[in-house]
């Protein structure tokens, strides 16, 4: 047996399991007559995730049939999976799954909260699937003024774009700003555009920047694209001096990231336990 039998027969058995797991009652129908074995039937499953009986019998059968991203999500959700079987579900499928179709979550897991106030005196903070800003600590706080941001207006493109103060600290303002919109077009499409929640979000973020920002506006029409990675800034700071950084970006659980923010030298550091000299702590509401 090759590996591509191999993933088929896989695939079978993990879609014959997780539908027996499920009740009627559970996806929302009557339970009907006493049933010969648990769980749904296939035709059930089939018209809950919008796909045909036949088509659906032959993927649990293991036939070498090859379903899109799409039907792989709907699936998904109709079998109630976490973000670990699903992520199962893409690969033995031969697909991978959209990090859109994951929800934000509600809130900040504690480890990655201790991380985040770990890495003081480097501003640190957290942003989800949708680039909001979660959590920060002092140090962020100081550069970037979240706390006095409302939660909902409390995003990267306020930091990149909205924060006139930060615009004028940061050296080559508009080489990063050109970066973070190739990064947010390439995000949109990743988690699908506007077939998902998290895509419409990203959307709706990009239009935003357009309409408040001529200079974003322009700049998006150039259509670059760039995965979200690390950077090199120089921060001008009017008090404490000039700040050389290393931007780090770590990707997390449920699409969450921890963006931090590490000096590069010594002095750096050292003025950086000036700006924010306060013990760190979680400085918004997770």
């Amino acid at each position: 047996m090759d590996d591509a039998q191999e993933r088929r027969t896989a695939l079978s058995s993990f879609l014959r399991s997780r539908r027996a797991r499920l009740t009627p009652q559970e996806v929302g129908l009557a339970p009907g007559v006493r049933r010969r074995t648990p769980g749904l039937r296939r035709e059930e499953l089939a018209l809950l995730a919008g796909v045909g009986v036949t088509w659906y019998t032959w993927l649990e059968q293991g036939r070498d049939i090859h379903p899109s991203p799409e039907v792989l999500a709907s699936l998904a959700r109709t079998l109630r999976l976490d973000r670990a079987e699903t992520a199962y579900l893409f690969r033995l499928a031969g697909s991978h799954p959209r990090d859109g179709e994951v929800a934000a979550p509600g809130d900040v897991p504690v480890p990655l909260l201790r991380l985040m106030r770990a890495q003081w005196p480097a501003p640190s903070f957290v942003m989800d699937a949708n680039w909001d800003i979660r959590a920060w600590n002092p140090g962020a706080d100081a550069l970037f003024g979240l706390t006095d941001r409302a939660p909902d207006e409390c995003n990267l493109a306020w930091v990149v774009f909205g924060n006139p103060v930060h615009r004028a600290r940061l050296d080559r303002w508009e080489e990063h700003a050109r970066r973070f919109l190739a990064q947010l077009r390439s995000a949109y499409a990743e988690r699908g555009g506007e077939a998902t929640a998290v895509g419409r979000h990203l959307a709706r973020m990009i239009r935003q920047v357009r309409g408040e920002y001529p200079e974003a506006d322009r700049w998006l029409d150039e259509h670059q694209v760039a995965e979200r990675g690390g950077a090199r800034k120089v921060i001008r700071h009017e008090v404490v001096g000039e700040l050389r950084i290393d931007q780090h970006v770590l990707l997390a659980a449920e699409g969450l990231q921890l963006i931090v923010m590490a000096p590069q030298d010594a002095e750096t550091e050292e003025r950086l336990r000036v700006l924010a000299p306060a013990a760190p702590a979680v400085a918004a509401p997770v």
